[in-house]
């Protein structure tokens, strides 16, 4: 039987390092993705944020409350790694290339003309760089992470309100930008 996350904490609270361990598999690539696709400006940090943020999870273990997911607590603790880390690097240049194989397709993404999906990811994070920090930010938890309201409100410390306000702002910019080149966004949100 798999333990859940929370139960997890609990036994790395307690000393289990083989906790520990099985928190770091379970949650490193989810982690590594998410912040290839929020922060291209990260690049080779990439490691170093997610190692941070695993210390992190081990200093402040017992300030976890289990009331709340553990996914949206990482998710916070990486989310403040990637600010420093793009605080930092703010003076450097603003042209970062993009890692299209992090890259995913939001789902009901249609392209006019034949695309690959290297093709349609190249455009997707041609858009988000389009975006203001805090759109693409709830763009990519949403549409790519598929993270509930709550799971962002969670991990932007925002509230329901403004999370559902930034979520379309969004998705609204995204789509016109997506459909001056061609892109299209199925359904609603």
């Amino acid at each position: 039987m798999e333990l859940t996350d929370e139960a997890l904490v609990a036994q790395v609270a307690a000393g289990d390092d083989r906790a520990l361990a099985t928190l770091m598999r379970r949650w490193e690539a989810p982690l590594r993705r998410y912040v290839i696709r929020r922060c291209w400006s990260c690049g080779s940090d990439v490691d170093d944020i997610l190692q941070e943020a695993f210390i992190q999870v081990l200093r402040h273990v017992h300030d976890f409350d289990p009331a709340l997911r553990f996914s949206s607590w990482i998710y916070r603790i990486v989310h403040n790694g990637m600010v420093s880390q793009i605080r930092r690097h703010a003076r450097s240049s603003s042209h970062v290339a993009l890692n299209e194989e992090a890259l995913m397709v939001p789902h009901g993404l249609t392209a006019d003309g034949a695309l690959t999906q290297k093709q349609l990811g190249e455009q997707v994070g041609v858009i988000l760089q389009e975006l203001s920090e805090v759109l693409r930010e709830v763009f990519v938890l949403r549409f790519l992470e598929e993270k509930s309201y709550e799971e962002i409100g969670d991990i932007l410390h925002l509230n329901p309100n403004t999370v559902a306000t930034r979520i379309r702002r969004a998705r609204t910019e995204f789509v016109e930008r997506a459909k001056r080149v061609g892109l299209g966004l199925e359904g609603g949100e």
